[in-house]
């Protein structure tokens, strides 16, 4: 019984918030989370989320990093149902405890017609 509850333990996935500044999208626009895993061990991402202003989700993703790999997410605003045409949004992602030291995370919003990038968190040194 001490072995199983030991096991849940170890499995308990951490809520990481990459953005803890929520960020604004319109139609005509994508936000996109960009992790980049720095270390030498997969990154299993359990399940991360976009969120609405009042913690509602919009969309989720999941998927492994390999070491040295860069994998990015996408929500596209024009896909999100709404009744306004703005809509604040932020980032959750649940991984596994610890080996977070070693990814870095930005989040971006762009134009879907043009590409052009208008917004951009994280690390500028990335």
């Amino acid at each position: 019984m001490l072995l199983a509850f030991l096991a849940l333990g170890a499995t308990k996935a951490q809520a990481i918030i990459i953005n803890w500044r929520p960020v604004g999208i319109t139609f005509g626009q994508t936000a996109r989370v960009n992790i980049l895993n720095t270390g030498d061990r997969a990154f299993i991402i359990d399940g991360g989320k976009f969120l609405d202003s009042d913690g509602n989700v919009i969309a989720e993703f999941r998927g492994t990093i390999d070491p040295g790999k860069t994998m990015s997410f996408d929500l596209d605003g024009d896909t999100v149902p709404r009744t306004e045409n703005r809509i604040e949004i932020h980032v959750v992602i649940e991984g596994p405890v610890p080996h977070l030291r070693n990814v870095l995370f930005s989040l971006e919003v762009f134009n879907n017609a043009d590409g052009k990038t208008t917004v951009f968190i994280g690390d500028p040194g990335i």
